[in-house]
């Protein structure tokens, strides 16, 4: 039994290293696999008795696990991009070691390295919870490692409170055979493992994410592509809101001379450009596409029709006044719009071949301009060029 701990932590690192090999741009996952490495090693030392003196084997305990819950730590927060701020968790892990250290050599109390090797941990985890309190914010598995960092945090301290009471023999044997001691040795099995299935769970959930994105994100843009489109508008539509939405469809006038005259890479950039201008104004809850070329679609939920056609007036001046990579001073990007109702039970496609209606019927009439549904005629005959 005495074994079950190290065994399931460094199985645990070699599932992540597993994860890792399949997934080599998630470097988040060599830190939990390097965190469990140095847990399992330290849990294993102590059953070991390995170094076998005393002094030497609470050392090298002591510096794996505090090195372990910093690379846990890092972990967490490089999987969401950032760096630890790694100042004071490093220079608690510090005193912790200073003072086992102490308690060891110079006034030899068995508890008090228990109580602030545990102690000291959790308060580690929980400076990292604090920095890492932005996943509240953030989706599912987001809120979900922030939990779990802040269990794994708490839970050292009510568990040794309530159990090293128990001990208080001060001998290594007796410790060994302490209630303490058998709880460290569960709750590490049974919260380590179900810290590493959670991690590993969430991981799972970013791939899966991932590719989603790739199968539903236009690669260039990062907007929605026809397929990302219908599927979020199928989610607005369970989402049971019975007021009327609009859709606007959008279109860079006379893209194809971008492209002519400052080649494709700046077409590229006004495109990226152009989509940028438009996901920074969209609300969070609507849903922006590219549907190919330079077309665009806005599906604005909960809208009236002469608010979407304030929006997308809005987006067009905003536009004309945007500067873009590659292109020369002085030379702007103009687009047209064409805005419709859209019912939550409408037939989207349909909905955005109205809307093309009234966006070729802008371009007729001129270009950058918007056309909107019962204000303008439709043009349905689409003759006239990008």
């Amino acid at each position: 039994m005495k074994f079950v701990a190290p065994v399931l932590m460094l199985l645990f690192s070699l599932s992540f290293i597993g994860a890792w090999l399949l997934e080599r741009t998630r470097s988040h996952l060599l830190f939990f696999a390097s965190s469990y490495l140095c847990i399992g090693l330290a849990a294993l030392g102590q059953v070991t008795f390995w170094p076998h003196d005393i002094g030497l084997n609470t050392i090298f305990a002591t510096f794996l696990y505090c090195l372990g819950v910093l690379l846990l730590g890092e972990g967490v927060l490089r999987r969401s991009g950032r760096n630890m701020a790694r100042a004071l968790p490093v220079l608690l892990a510090a005193l912790i070691f200073v003072g086992v250290v102490y308690f060891f050599y110079v006034d030899r109390s068995l508890v008090a390295r228990a109580y602030i090797l545990n102690f000291g941990l959790g308060t580690i985890m929980l400076i990292v919870a604090w920095q890492a309190r932005f996943l509240r914010f953030g989706q599912a598995t987001d809120r979900a490692m922030f939990w779990l960092v802040v269990a794994v945090g708490l839970h050292f301290f009510p568990r040794t409170m309530l159990t090293i009471s128990a001990f208080s023999g001060g001998r290594l044997d007796a410790f060994g055979a302490s209630t303490f001691w058998t709880w460290v040795q569960i709750t590490l099995s049974l919260l380590g493992a179900a810290t590493a299935l959670g991690l590993l769970a969430v991981t799972s959930v970013d791939v899966i994410t991932a590719l989603r994105g790739e199968r539903d994100n236009d690669p260039l843009t990062g907007l929605l592509n026809r397929r990302g489109l219908e599927w979020r508008c199928r989610e607005l539509a369970a989402a049971g809101n019975e007021e009327v939405s609009c859709i606007v469809v959008g279109d860079i006038d006379n893209f194809k001379a971008v492209n002519d005259s400052y080649g494709h890479a700046t077409g590229d950039a006004v495109l990226a450009g152009f989509a940028r201008i438009i996901r920074s104004a969209a609300r969070s809850d609507d849903a922006v596409a590219r549907i190919g070329g330079e077309e665009f679609v806005v599906v604005l939920r909960a809208t009236p029709l002469a608010a979407a056609y304030d929006f997308a007036e809005r987006l067009r001046l905003d536009i004309q006044r945007a500067r873009f990579d590659g292109l020369p001073p002085g030379r702007s990007v103009t687009c047209s719009f064409g805005v419709v109702e859209f019912g939550r039970d409408g037939d989207l496609w349909a909905a955005v071949r109205r809307a093309d209606e009234y966006l070729y019927a802008a371009k007729k009439a001129g270009r950058n301009r918007t056309f909107m549904e019962g204000l303008h005629a439709p043009y349905a005959a689409k003759t006239v060029s990008a």
